[in-house]
């Protein structure tokens, strides 16, 4: 146990350090000795860790997506409070926590931004595995969403994770270029209106009190 939690630490320092060193000098200078010198450990260390320098930097990826979920996924709604209105307010109040996330670390979207472009120079087949993670992680958040708040998509579920993945690209990008945290917010309200309208109240089983 205490080998697997000390082989578990020195990944997620290595992730850490990966972050800043693709944030601050590109994926092309986040070689896996300037990632070891940056983390302040053993260049064998990170091959004994990940194997390979694209699995630590798909564990980037992975690291910081799941960060952004948690983020999103951290929003509530007020108890019993369910219909488009809820979705509304949970899907508004989770882009306001992805909001926060963003304004407190930067370097963390332009590390995945420039792992994306490394991934398109690098001459990845179409879907780009990057934006596959992100459609997956859209669609189980809008579940979630629809779930606790009594609702149910009208579109292909497939198609409102584009949707929420095209939203988040949107805010990140803008924000990054103008740091306008209150037009971000604006801006994150009116897209959780338009998301929630894509979906509808889940209608309450026959013989339901609630179908009265």
């Amino acid at each position: 146990m205490t080998a697997r939690r000390s082989v578990e630490e020195r990944r997620a320092q290595l992730v850490e350090a990966a972050v800043r060193v693709i944030a601050r000098d590109g994926v092309a200078g986040a070689s896996t000795r300037a990632v070891t010198t940056e983390a302040g450990i053993p260049l064998g260390q990170l091959h004994y860790a990940f194997g390979t320098r694209e699995a630590l930097l798909d564990a980037v990826i992975a690291h910081v997506t799941d960060t952004e979920r948690i983020a999103v996924q951290h929003a509530h709604v007020p108890p019993g409070a369910t219909g488009r209105d809820a979705l509304a307010h949970l899907l508004r109040t989770g882009f306001e926590g992805y909001l926060d996330l963003l304004a407190a670390d930067p370097a963390r979207e332009t590390a995945l931004l420039d792992l994306f472009v490394h991934s398109l120079r690098r001459g990845d087949a179409a879907p780009v595995p990057q934006y596959v993670t992100y459609y997956d992680v859209a669609a189980e958040t809008l579940a979630h969403a629809a779930a606790v708040t009594g609702c149910t998509w009208r579109v292909p579920p497939a198609d409102a994770a584009r949707m929420l993945v095209v939203t988040l690209d949107g805010l990140t990008t803008t924000w990054l270029a103008d740091r306008d945290d209150a037009a971000a917010r604006r801006a994150a309200a009116l897209h959780a209106d338009l998301l929630a309208g894509l979906a509808d109240p889940t209608p309450a089983p026959e013989g339901d009190d609630r179908a009265h």
